[in-house]
């Protein structure tokens, strides 16, 4: 019995080593199974969050800002800065929202409507209401890391939006 746990035991660990030293290999559109797009939203100059409420007035524009960045650390402290690499070679961030609402449509992802685009690991955003339509409920956001056909290669956490009334 004793020798079943510590062949199990080292065929755990070889084996961890083994996933270890796979993922840290890019596959063939140069990402990474350890890569991430990590993202936040932020109003006014409080703190990046993964969920805003905000009172929605129409008759006044209230801007936020959105940020994604890619290969953020766990762990770290957000600050939508440089995360350190650069992004796989001929790939860039899209930003996106769902609903759609104010922002661009696109047929290569159906539900989510492109709010901002960029070749750089920080994306980051400035936003207003206007592009939620002045609506009232819950938005969402994300990035998406994707080649120069628009195929995605990469999706982000998801953060909230929710518009009340005041």
């Amino acid at each position: 019995m004793h020798r079943a746990i510590i062949f199990s035991a080292a065929a755990l660990a070889s084996a961890g080593v083994l996933a270890a030293g796979a993922s840290s290999k890019p596959d063939a559109s140069g990402v990474r199974a350890t890569d991430s797009i990590t993202v936040r939203l932020q109003f006014k100059n409080g703190a990046w969050l993964k969920a805003l409420s905000l009172p929605l007035n129409k008759q006044h524009l209230k801007e936020f800002k959105v940020c994604g960045v890619f290969n953020w650390p766990n762990g770290k402290k957000f600050t939508c800065g440089g995360a350190g690499p650069s992004l796989p070679t001929r790939t860039f961030l899209r930003m996106e929202q769902t609903p759609v609402a104010g922002a661009m449509k696109r047929t290569d992802s159906p539900g989510w409507g492109l709010v901002g685009m960029g070749s750089e690991p920080v994306l980051r955003v400035p936003l207003s209401n206007t592009v939620t339509k002045d609506k009232w409920g819950t938005f969402y956001y994300r990035a998406t890391l994707r080649d120069l056909d628009g195929k995605v290669l990469l999706t982000s956490n998801k953060v909230k939006l929710v518009w009340h009334k005041p």
